[in-house]
């Protein structure tokens, strides 16, 4: 089993991709994860990305690459303005498009997001919910993990046991959703 994980945050130290680097490690053995990198996206444009993807940008095919391979896609969002990030938005995008290419399109996804505050990243979570059915995916609906950074990081380092928890169950029913 191989997942691909998208960081909705391009941050070297952003929370985001502190979780989802703790899902790796939390993984059975026989299963794999890939963090696909997408700061280096262009802004979408259509005119970049011909049927025939002549020209449409390297970091483009290899992010449409590293989906097409995977089993099940992670998606980690942090919250900002009460949603996920447009560099987020932009990377699934690019992933989605052109519709009857999807690389999206019925692949298994789980959701985790974080943020400050009493809403712990829920608006983006909700978001981004919204915005992965429009892209055709099948959601994992159980469980949700929306992590409230206040307590869970010291230093940039998970340090909460039950959010710890909670990434190694959404990482096992992942599993699960994906095998079905």
């Amino acid at each position: 089993m191989h997942i691909v994980a998208i960081v909705g945050s391009i941050r070297s130290k952003s929370y985001t991709r502190a979780l989802v680097i703790e899902a790796q490690k939390l993984l059975e053995p026989d299963v794999t994860m890939t963090i696909a990198e997408i700061g280096d996206l262009p802004l979408y444009n259509e005119e970049l990305d011909p049927a025939d993807e002549s020209t449409t940008p390297a970091s483009v095919l290899r992010l449409r690459q590293q989906i097409r391979e995977a089993d099940a896609v992670l998606i980690a969002t942090p919250e900002y303005n009460h949603a996920p990030p447009g560099v987020l938005k932009n990377a699934l995008d690019w992933a989605s498009r052109p519709s009857s290419k999807s690389t999206l399109a019925r692949k298994p996804v789980a959701i985790m997001s974080a943020g400050g505050g009493k809403f712990s990243g829920v608006r983006a979570f909700i978001m981004l919910r919204t915005m992965l059915a429009g892209c055709r995916m099948h959601i994992m609906p159980y469980p949700e993990l929306m992590v409230n950074l206040s307590d869970s990081f010291k230093d940039g380092v998970l340090v909460d046991d039950k959010v710890r928890d909670g990434v190694r169950d959404l990482m096992a029913a992942l599993v699960v959703w994906a095998q079905r």
